[in-house]
Order: C-alpha cells, then structure tokens, then sequence
C-alpha cells in the first residue's frame, strides 16, 4: 500500500538531475567530496538482475560515502511510467565464493537512500534524524547500513535493476543512465566512537496467554523518513495496546542492534527482530531468525571497468533461501501477496515485486509458515473494502485445500507509527494477529503462527473471536486438528457492539453457514459437524473485520517444524519425518537423522513429554527411528566428536 503513495510523493519530489534523459551531470543532495565517479546504463534485459560495480577501499579509510541517481524517461505513456535502482553496499568478499555474500552485507536502501555513509561509528541520535532525515552526518552511518570498521579490498555498490522502461512506454533508448560517486575518507573523528549493539534480551516478556501483535511493522532503518524507533514502539505498546511487533525493516538487519536499548522501557512486551526480504517478485518475511537471509532471487552480474557485465550467480527461487530462515530458529511469511496484480497493465512498475509471482514450484509452499490475508487498510475511508483483502483470502483458502496449512495473518505494514500518510496506510496494529503463545518470546510467537494458534482483527476495535471444537473428549483450539468423524463447533464473539455484524461459518473455504450476530456464543451441531476444515469470518457492511485459522475435523496428524539449532560451529543435524500415522490416541513416528557432511553421530535421543527413545549410532551417519507418542512437542538431540551437540524440535498433533 505504502508503494503507491511514495510513487506519488516521488513523482513531486524527484530531483531536476534526475528527469532529464541521459548519465545524470551530478546527483543533487548535500555535497559530496568525489573521489571517484562511476557511470553506465542498463537495459531491459538486465530488469530484474542485482548489478555489483566494484570499487576500491585503501587502508585506513575511516569511512566510505556513496551518491547515486540515474534518469527519467522523458516522454512517460502513464505517470507510473519510471525508472527504478535500487541501492545495497557491500565490503571486500570474505569467503569462497565469486561474489559479495552475505557475510559482506554492509547495508541495503531500496531506492529510498540516495546518499549512503558506513563508518566504524554508529547512527545520529533520533533528534538528528528527525530534523533531518535524509540528510548526511559527517561521521555517522547511515541508517539501514552496518556501522564497523572500514575493510581494505574491493567494496562493490549493488545496484538492483528494479524497473527500466521501454521505448514503447515513453523512454527514448529504453535504457537507464545511472551515476554513482563515490567519497572515501581516514579521518579519525570517524573512528572515534567505535558501534557498539546493545544486547538482545531474548526472556520471555511473559508466560502462556492470549497476546495480539502486529507482524509487519516499518521504522527509521526502513526508508529513510519513516517514524522512529521510539515513536514505534511508544504507538504500539501505548494507543494501539499491542503485547508485541515485529520490527521488519527492508533486507537490513542494522536496527537489530538497537532494539536492547529500547526493550527496558517496555517490560512485558515482545519486540521482535524481523526484515523484510524485498525481491522483484514478491516480498516475504524472515521472521525471528536472528540472522541475516538473501533477498537476491534474480541473478547476480559484476560490472567490469569496461561496462561490460559478467555473471556471478544464476537466479534463486526463494524456495531456496526459506529453509535458511528455519534452520536458524525462524520462520517465513508472504507478504501482501495479491495487491496491484502483476498482470494488470501498469502495476508491474507501479508496484514492483509486491504480489506474489512466484510459481508454486518456485515458492515450495510447504517452506512457509504464514500468508498475510489483510494488509494495511481493510477499508478506505472505513467503509469501502479493500479488494486485496478478499482476493488474499480467496488465495489462502485455495492454498490450505491443496493441503498447504499456512496460518493467516493480519497486519498494517506501517512506515509512520501512529500517523499514517494518506489513505492507502495503516497506523501499527491495524491490522493485528492474536495468538495463543506458551511463552511472549520470539519463539513462543513462532510456535504459535506455526501451530495456528491465532486469528486476526483487521482493525484495532475489530471484535475478538474465540473458536473451539469437541471430538471424544478432546478440545480444539485454532490451528488444531480433531481425529474422528464429528466434532462439536462452537463460537464466541465479543465487542460487536452495534448492528450489522454477520458471522460465517467456513468448511475448506466455502460459506455454510452465515447469521446476524445476536448472541455472544454460537454452537454448530452439537451432535458434530463432518470432516473438514472450519473457520469463522466476521463481516460488517462488506468489510471483513475478523477471522479464525482453521480447526480440522477429521484429519491426519499434522508435523509442524519448529527450527534447527546447532551448538558447534559446523553443526548441522537434518530431521526429516517419513511418516505420521496415528493409532489410536497416539502416533507413530518414523524420522530420519542424518548428521552434517556424513560426520559419525555420537548418540540421539528422541523425547516426547516423558518417554524418551536413545540410540546409540556411534559410527555411523544416519539414524532411523520409530517410535509411538502421544502427539505433542518432540525434540531430537544429537552428538558427535566433530562438534558439541545440535537439537532439532517439531509438532505433532
């Protein structure tokens, strides 16, 4: 939502070196010491590609400055019509392979940051930022870039070639002149105050409850202009009353060092570290990681000094990076996936990447854990529907009967804490998720959108939804799966205060059963509904306001993974279930374990509650167990003398 109205403010706002045609004679913005200035043009066929041009850091540079702009299409069709570079850094390669990775990664602006600084000091205090947020701090890195020491070696400014337009659509060559300029400095003021991050406080906040967060939420180390950090969580944890967010600045990871000095001024409350993997073709969420994750899906080529380009990677599907979010301890979620359809004309540069484009080989479905149904503003002006809230949830109900059980999420996606900029935002906490966690932690919340132990308010005075189901003693909440033929449904609805409120009950997607809500608890056939999966939708005037994950009546037992953790600095332990079958009450479990690089296993041990299963596998690398459990939490732990232990954890119910 945020996309459309920053095209429009940039449209007002581009600078005059910028719209005409042609390698830009300056970059406009506070002055610049050049000591280097680089120049070149892409075209159509590099669309959708990450473009490294090297450059040159001598010893003892203190700090590192990067300008860049590029031009306008001079005769657009359409306003929307423009060209777009993104603009990450990166710092000497310190690894194996041919290009800049990961553990580079200096930094990433999108097209919001034209002037880029790293330095060994940290950021300019929020007054600072406040007063002027896209100007330059002599001395201070630049938000959403890593603040560290200066490396020797050849640094590469990444250009993300995000959109160029064609002739047929106004330009006059089809191509994008760009211009980078390029600052470095030794001075020793700029080392002075070598960053320090501030620990991360990862206890609990709180135990077991019902606690409402939002997913989605934009700050300082985002686009530069967004609300503050202080001016985030103050919203969110004092007028929207939220118990946690997810800090989820675009690619970077350079807030999560901030984060340990904010959280003692919000005991109680979660604040979790999260960014926003911004690809070409859809963004998703690496949600509670704690570690960085790719977002270059399109191939990666060098730039030679003679502008010719050279290609370094081959293009990804993200299928490929969401395992990497998971075995950290994380888990993964789409994002607005079906806003400004792609195969609309125009909404391809308009709105880039943000629907899901990706097939559903591509995405390997199985891999993510959430799917955002509602984004930002279910309504406009609070009472016309957003379209891309329907069609999200027409999606997601298509997916999970393919057997994909995504949890649906709601969120704001919000840039401005509490004042959102116009009609297409949303303050922090509309829209909201609620989930039921065993602990207020980053884990805790994982467990509980992996379980779909949650559903969602589309607006923050959006009414609360409690769904059970009855099945031979047994009660299930959202997320949870009922074995039987039949199962007692039952409804709770509170603050729907007024008239127009209309509940529908869902089986796999389809509506039936819908009625005004008089009444706070609703029961569906006490004698037991049949299989399938069932879910509540709350509507008012056409706007869906609330809604349930899924209770599955009937259905097999389900694994859901809860992470990898390594203890040793090469450890790896694969966990891969062959199958689930229930008997009786209980389940039987076949896993496989094999150990990272074939190395022998010391010993493994499968736990359930309190029955435990050791084997011992001393030399050899692979392990098959069977075992029956009741269903509930696992953990598989592993040794060997190549490394101290590792643990993997999953669900079965």
């Amino acid at each position: 939502m945020r996309t459309f109205l920053a095209f429009l403010l940039a449209l007002v706002a581009l600078p005059a070196a910028a719209q005409a045609e042609g390698v830009p004679a300056s970059c406009p913005g506070d002055p610049i010491a050049v000591d280097q200035v680089i120049t070149g043009e892409f075209d159509r066929a590099q669309q959708g590609s990450y473009v490294m041009v090297p450059f040159d850091v001598p010893a003892g540079a203190t700090s590192v400055r990067v300008k860049y702009c590029y031009d306008q299409p001079g005769a657009p069709s359409t306003p929307q019509q423009r060209h777009t570079l993104d603009l990450g850094l990166y710092d000497p390669p310190s690894g194996s392979l041919p290009t800049w990775d990961l553990p580079d990664f200096r930094g990433w602006g999108g097209s919001s940051h034209p002037d880029v600084t790293i330095t060994p000091q940290g950021f300019s205090s929020e007054e600072e930022y406040r007063a002027r947020p896209r100007g330059h701090v002599p001395g201070r890195t630049t938000r959403g870039f890593k603040p560290g020491p200066i490396p020797e070696g050849r640094w590469a400014a990444e250009l993300g070639v995000a959109a160029v337009v064609d002739q047929a659509n106004g330009d006059a060559d089809g191509k994008v002149a760009w211009r980078i300029e390029i600052e470095r400095s030794s001075n020793p003021a700029f080392a002075a105050q070598p960053y320090a991050p501030a620990d991360y406080d990862e206890r609990p906040a709180k135990g077991a409850g019902w606690y409402s967060g939002d997913l989605h939420v934009h700050g300082e180390h985002s686009a530069l202009g967004d609300a503050t950090m202080t001016e985030v969580f103050d919203y969110a944890f004092g007028p929207a009353r939220l118990d946690f967010v997810t800090l989820t600045d675009y690619v970077t990871d350079s807030a999560w060092g901030e984060i340990g000095r904010h959280q003692p001024r919000y005991r109680g409350r979660l604040i979790a570290r999260s960014s926003e993997q911004i690809t070409y073709r859809g963004h998703w969420m690496n949600q509670a990681s704690a570690e960085r994750a790719e977002y270059r899906t399109g191939p990666i080529l060098e730039r030679a000094g003679d502008g010719s380009l050279r290609q370094l990677r081959d293009a990804q599907p993200p299928s490929r990076f969401f395992p990497v979010v998971r075995t950290a301890g994380g888990w993964t979620q789409v994002n607005h996936p079906t806003i400004f359809p792609s195969d609309q004309p125009g909404n391809a540069l308009l709105c880039r990447g943000c629907p899901w484009d990706y097939s559903d080989q591509e995405t390997n479905w199985r891999l993510v854990d959430a799917f955002e149904v509602n984004t930002g503003p279910a309504a406009f002006g609070g009472t016309a529907p957003n379209p891309f809230t329907r069609t999200a949830i027409t999606e997601w109900d298509s997916l999970r009967k393919r057997n994909y059980p995504l949890t649906g999420v709601s969120v704001s996606d919000s840039h401005d804490a509490g004042q959102p900029d116009g009609p297409t935002e949303s303050p922090i906490g509309n829209g909201r998720t609620v989930v039921y966690a065993d602990e207020l932690s980053e884990d805790g919340v994982r467990r509980a959108v992996q379980a779909g132990h949650a559903y969602v308010k589309n607006f923050a005075d959006s009414p609360d939804l409690r769904f059970t189901a009855k099945a031979g003693g047994r009660v299930a909440i959202m997320g949870d799966a009922l074995p039987g033929r039949a199962a007692a449904l039952a409804a709770d609805v509170t603050g729907a205060t007024g008239k127009g409120w209309t509940l529908s009950l869902l089986r796999d997607g389809k509506v039936i059963d819908s009625n005004p809500v008089d009444a706070r608890r609703v029961l569906y056939r006490p004698g037991g509904m049949p299989r399938g999966e069932y879910r509540l939708q709350l509507e008012r005037d056409g706007v869906v306001h609330s809604l349930t994950n899924p209770i599955a009546v009937g259905d097999r037992p389900r694994l859901i993974p809860e992470g990898i953790r390594a203890g040793g600095r090469a450890a790896t332990l694969r966990l891969r279930i062959l199958r689930v079958r229930r008997r009786g009450t209980r389940v039987e479990v076949t896993a496989l374990v094999r150990s990272n690089g074939g190395a022998a296993l010391g010993g493994v041990r499968v736990r359930s509650g309190r029955a435990s299963d050791v084997t011992d596998s001393r030399g050899r690398a692979t392990l098959r167990l069977t075992r029956v459990f009741e269903p509930g939490r696992f953990r598989a732990t592993a040794t060997g003398s190549e490394w101290r232990s590792a643990r993997a954890t999953f669900r079965v119910r």
